[in-house]
Order: structure tokens, then sequence, then C-alpha cells
């Protein structure tokens, strides 16, 4: 393919996404219809059709951003978490969460995986691959953070750490599924780690169903002995 070809390959795309580079994975990623799409569900800070720029994704000169592809891109998705489009979050968060990796943004990565596990957690009924793709982004969200911490103080060192959606999602799957030990874990890290959230609490509850089960497990044993014969 020659240069001129190489430069037709891909139509002129202005906007967001032609300022962060993304035209290639824009145009190829999605239809003509799901950009379509997604141009007409995506209307940041009171845009509208009437506004002289009314794609601000694909139209429009950006000379300047103070954010990032994948800032941009963990933004878009959230506006994609009905049933219907949460495919399309999917996509557009793959492709944030690519971009935070290569850049090495701390926080860049720790709200892409805030994104994902509230999608992923919302087709948690669907079936265990829903779940499981929710579980590993709050076992990378937690993994990555002792970095977010370092992140956070050094962005706002005067702010407490906010709630961490990894830690609370994790527990509360782990608690429905009855690992309470691991709940409980979870919940002292996160408190340990200086973490905004309800950990006392969450550790009390916890700590009485754990016991209430063992309390259970053991009158069952208590009851099987007693039917065995002598």
């Amino acid at each position: 393919m020659g240069f001129l070809e190489f430069l037709k390959r891909w139509p002129k795309v202005e906007g967001e996404i032609g300022y962060f580079n993304l035209t290639e994975w824009w145009l190829s990623t999605f239809t003509e219809v799901e950009r379509n799409h997604i141009e007409s569900v995506y209307r940041p800070l009171g845009c509208s059709l009437d506004d002289e720029t009314p794609r601000p994704l694909t139209q429009g000169q950006i000379s300047w951003s103070s954010g990032s592809a994948s800032k941009l891109l963990y933004g878009l998705a959230s506006w994609f978490y009905n049933p219907v489009d949460r495919y399309i979050a999917h996509r557009i968060l793959a492709k944030a969460e690519e971009l935070a990796e290569s850049s090495g943004d701390v926080l860049d990565l720790h709200f892409t995986y805030y994104a994902m596990i509230q999608i992923y957690y919302k087709d948690r009924d669907a079936g265990p691959v829903a779940l499981n793709d929710s579980i590993v982004a709050c076992e990378k969200q937690i993994a990555l953070s002792p970095k977010t911490i370092e992140a956070f103080k050094k962005e706002l060192p005067e702010h407490p750490l906010p709630n961490h959606l990894g830690f609370t999602q994790l527990a509360i799957i782990r608690e429905k599924q009855g690992d309470y030990i691991e709940a409980i874990r979870l919940s002292k890290l996160a408190m340990e780690q200086g973490w905004s959230g309800d950990w006392e609490d969450r550790i009390t509850r916890y700590e009485k169903k754990l016991n209430r089960g063992k309390v259970l497990n053991k009158k069952k044993g208590e009851m099987k002995k007693g039917k065995e014969p002598n």
C-alpha cells in the first residue's frame, strides 16, 4: 500500500476522537450504525443537536485538553450502561484499559476498572461469565490500590481517600457466596489502607454471619451423629 493510499484508508475525523488519535479504533471497532447511535446518545455538558458542534466526538477542532484518551473513553462508556447498549460499553472500556495500561496513568486505570466493575456486575444474573468479569475487574483494582493511594495523595493531599468500589463490590460478592472469611479480609484490608466506607459495620455483619454459620454447622453435625446407628 502506497503512502497516499494509507492516508486515504481512514476518513478524516475531528473532535475528541480525532484529537486523541482514536480514529482507526473508532472506525474499525464500530459499524456506521453503531457510531451514529453512540454520537446520538453522547451529550456531554448539555450538548444538544442545536449546538454548532452537535457531535463533539467527531466534529470540531480541539487544540488542547486536560484529560486523556482513556479518561474520555471510560466517561463515554458510562452513557451506555443500559441493557441494550452494554456491549458498546464493553468495547469502549477494553480500549480504555489498554490505553491506561500503556500510558502508565494509575488513576485512569483505577477509574477504568471502576467503570468495568459497574457494568459487568449489572449483568451478573445473565451467566457466570459476567460475574467472573466483575470479580476480575475488582481484583485488578484492588491489586492496583497501593499505587492508587500514592496517586490520590499526590493529586489531593488534603483530602481523605474516597470509596473503593473494588473492595466494596468484591466483599458483597463474597458475602453472597457465603465466603464470610474473605469478605472480612477484604474489608479489613480496605480499612487498613484508609479507603472511605462502612468497613467496621461490614466486618461486624460478616463476623455475625460467620459465627451463625459455625453454630448451624455444629448443630447439623451433632444431629447427624445422633442418627448414626450404635
